[in-house]
């Protein structure tokens, strides 16, 4: 699990590239003495079982947080596309590549007010979001009590008229639900009178830019199976050029909530997509082990959630301690990606000097970063040890100015085990 853990944070994009790797810090940030192997490595993350791994997912999830608050949640798929032509696996709707492919699908619970991932549901490609939106609507009732609870869900829920009814089942949860822009529904919203829409400004894409227009209005959506209609803000987005863009959402178990707010709540979900792509090209998720065994039956495969469960979960958990060393920053870095963290923080020379007690680092002293000394300081308070090599405490410090990394000297020497070594990203030790 260490392996995992820094090889997102690192940026390390495949499990084969550690057949490469010999960076000492690297190696005790993992564990051992070297880097493990890619084969051992890929074997052990294949080994894992799916109630292992659902029991890590339940020990690491943050659920305390939301504990008697009104919260608003959001709830949407990924697909991750699968290249294989041995095996037959389901195939899944692939919107970036407009097509269906075979694939197979990670289902992120994500709190978009603090930007992190509260839950993961990994499936086949062919998996429905109604069906894991109801899983996760118990999941949440089971483990947490909430004041109010508020999902925001893609148009995949809104798909069937059952995915609306179902939903309409629980009374107490709010539902902000994209609706999907069928002809018949586009074409009642451009029916509407002009004079039930309210007109609003915004800022623009970029700063100076001219102020973007829309209008909203209210009404209502018949549903077979409900008795009641839906209510649902039509929004009308005006264009530079070209032709309006229409849209609306289905709003479920909520009457007194102006539109304009209800407009604003459903784009924090734009958070989640964040947290999405940065998963995907900084973290590498899309890279996660695949869930069909690869010595299963080329036509009939099955599926273990495990492997596939375990590398997406562990990415959410880098993306989480990477927020949390982000807002330990300067403010300008509080909402930083990670390939950001990793150039200006994570990725430095240092020397690693090994005493009977001590792990020692010390980092290449230059003068630009001295807002990092309050962060190594808070991190040598916190008397960090590391059980798999023999309990060591890990301090950190700089060099003395004018010195690199190879100039130091150990800050034991009498008791020094080893001599320095130089070992590029030792740095990233502390995060």
């Amino acid at each position: 699990m260490p392996s995992l853990f820094f090889r997102a944070n690192l940026g390390i994009e495949r499990i084969f590239h550690f057949e490469t790797l010999d960076d000492p810090g690297f190696a005790i940030l993992s564990g051992g003495k070297k880097v493990m192997s890619r084969s051992r490595l890929g074997g052990l993350v294949r080994a894992v079982t799916t109630e292992g791994v659902k029991r890590l997912t339940r020990m690491t999830e943050s659920w305390g947080a939301l504990r008697h608050r009104r919260v608003t949640l959001s709830l949407d798929e990924h697909l991750v596309a699968r290249f294989t032509r041995k095996f037959k696996i389901p195939k899944g709707f692939h919107t970036l590549r407009n097509k269906k492919m075979r694939a197979e699908k990670l289902f992120f619970l994500h709190w978009p007010q603090a930007r992190r991932f509260l839950g993961l549901v990994v499936t086949r490609g062919k998996g429905k979001l109604i069906e894991r939106t109801l899983g996760f609507l118990r999941a949440v009732r089971r483990r947490v009590r909430v004041r109010q609870l508020r999902l925001i869900i893609d148009a995949g829920a809104s798909a069937t008229n059952e995915g609306l009814r179902r939903l309409n089942r629980f009374r107490k949860t709010v539902f902000l639900i994209r609706a999907p822009r069928r002809p018949g529904y586009v074409n009642a919203w451009k029916r509407l009178p002009r004079a039930r829409f309210t007109p609003y400004e915004e800022p623009g894409r970029y700063t100076g830019a001219k102020p973007k227009r829309i209008e909203l209005a209210e009404t209502t959506t018949t549903i077979r199976g409900i008795a009641r209609p839906l209510r649902t803000v039509v929004v009308r987005e005006h264009a530079m050029k070209g032709k309006d863009r229409w849209h609306a959402l289905f709003v479920l178990h909520d009457t007194t909530t102006p539109a304009l707010e209800l407009l604003h709540e459903y784009r924090t979900r734009q958070h989640h997509e964040q947290g999405y792509r940065i998963g995907v090209h900084d973290l590498w998720l899309d890279t996660s082990a695949s869930g069909y065994p690869k010595r299963g039956r080329p036509d009939r495969p099955g599926f273990r959630q495990g492997p596939l469960a375990l590398c997406a979960w562990i990415a959410a958990l880098a993306w989480d301690a990477l927020r949390a060393l982000g807002d330990a920053l300067p403010p300008r870095f509080h909402f930083a990606h990670p390939r950001t963290l990793r150039r200006w923080v994570l990725m430095r020379d240092a020397d690693l000097i090994l005493t009977p007690s001590h792990l020692l680092v010390v980092l290449a002293f230059l003068p630009r970063r001295a807002w990092l000394r309050p962060l190594v300081q808070r991190f040598n308070a916190a008397e960090i040890g590391l059980p798999w090599l023999g309990g060591r405490r890990v301090v950190m410090g700089f060099a003395a100015r004018g010195r690199t990394p190879s100039d130091a000297r150990p800050v034991l020497p009498n008791t020094a085990e080893a001599g320095s070594g130089s070992a590029k990203g030792c740095g990233s030790v502390w995060c």
